[in-house]
């Protein structure tokens, strides 16, 4: 019997759902469902809500093949603990923990920073992946699934008309939480380079 690999075989789906030619409005609008942060706050806030997208399966399943071929060329710094397997926010509580622990017994001062980005899915730019090598296909194919990116606001079963997205990745998406580390690493690598810190 023969056997396929699994990234053969993901690279099948892939070229069946680019060769297809599949309807342009499954992967390039997403109907946002808005969902309230807070019950008791003032609901005529927009930032009272947080958009999350309902992205349509051939959409989730293009993005599991492209993430199942290229994602190797998606993986983040081993500083960032969010989004990965076997890893969480008491990795990251523990490893700060130990390193503040390490420099007071030393005698050491400790200085930290803390960075929590509001509405970070928003404000990701691709950019970060040119500089990574990322393979140029992947890039392609990123690059105009999201410039050709529309959203519509569903609000009590009305749907809103389509705007342009200019910026940002889809929240409730498979492979934006691997963008959102890949956009983050070029903070890391910055700090890392000023000679501050770990």
């Amino acid at each position: 019997m023969f056997q396929v690999s699994e990234k053969l075989r993901s690279a099948c789906y892939l070229r069946l759902c680019l060769d297809t030619h599949m309807s342009q409005i499954v992967f390039t609008l997403v109907l946002l469902n808005q969902s309230q942060k807070n019950k008791h706050g003032d609901l005529a806030s927009i930032d009272m809500y947080r958009g999350i997208s309902l992205t349509p399966v051939v959409s989730k399943l293009f993005e599991s093949v492209l993430l199942s071929i290229y994602g190797d060329w998606l993986s983040s710094d081993q500083l960032q603990y969010g989004f990965k397997k076997d890893s969480s926010c008491s990795h990251a509580l523990f490893n700060f923990t130990e390193s503040v622990r390490h420099y007071n017994k030393r005698g050491s001062n400790v200085y930290s920073a803390f960075l929590d980005a509001s509405k970070a899915f928003d404000k990701v730019l691709l950019n970060g992946l040119i500089k990574r090598n990322t393979p140029i296909p992947l890039i392609r194919i990123l690059y105009t699934w999201f410039n050709n990116l529309h959203c519509s606001v569903v609000w009590k079963s009305m749907l809103g008309a389509p705007f342009v997205v200019f910026c940002g990745v889809r929240q409730g998406s498979i492979l934006s939480p691997f963008l959102l580390a890949i956009y983050v690493d070029e903070l890391i690598d910055r700090l890392r380079c000023s000679g501050y810190g770990l």
